[in-house]
């Protein structure tokens, strides 16, 4: 049975759809969500345009993390005072950074979108799914969001 569910999220469909079944699945075995956003670092290759004025890339990151950091609030508050939960907020590479947290804790599943915010980056790099199904030391749910809709008439 899993009880110590770690669940990335990013903010995207899948990431909230993630989030609503590692939920359930949380509140009907009794367990427990650690729901984490991995901020990404900045490329160099996207600050240095070289066009325009220079950018601070302190300031840059901050607003970047503070961002990051209410969407991580507004989706802990989707969840019921019933189910307990901690909160994670880092910096990294998300797929490295969630198979880090999983093989540091002890969580017993892992549960993310099948899709997310980086979804360009995915198709030229490789997605952040695919790399924690590959490395995760414990199993992986991925969870995808229909295109369209099921028909209630079929």
């Amino acid at each position: 049975m899993f009880r110590e569910l770690l669940v990335a999220f990013d903010g995207s469909s899948h990431a909230q759809r993630a989030l609503a079944e590692a939920r359930d699945l949380a509140h009907a075995t009794a367990g427990r969500l650690t729901v984490m956003t991995v901020v990404p670092e900045p490329s160099t290759w996207a600050l240095s345009s070289g066009y325009g004025a220079a950018v601070n890339l302190d300031e840059l990151m901050a607003e970047i993390e503070r961002e990051y950091q209410t969407m991580l609030d507004s989706a802990l508050d989707t969840i019921a005072d019933d189910v307990p939960v901690n909160k994670i907020l880092t910096r990294g590479p998300a797929g490295s950074s969630i198979v880090a947290e999983a093989s540091a804790n002890d969580h017993d599943l892992i549960v993310m979108g099948s899709r997310g915010r980086g979804e360009l980056r995915s198709l030229l790099l490789g997605s952040v799914s695919h790399h924690v199904l590959q490395a995760s030391p414990v199993p992986v749910l991925v969870v995808h969001v229909p295109d369209h809709p099921p028909n209630e008439q079929e």
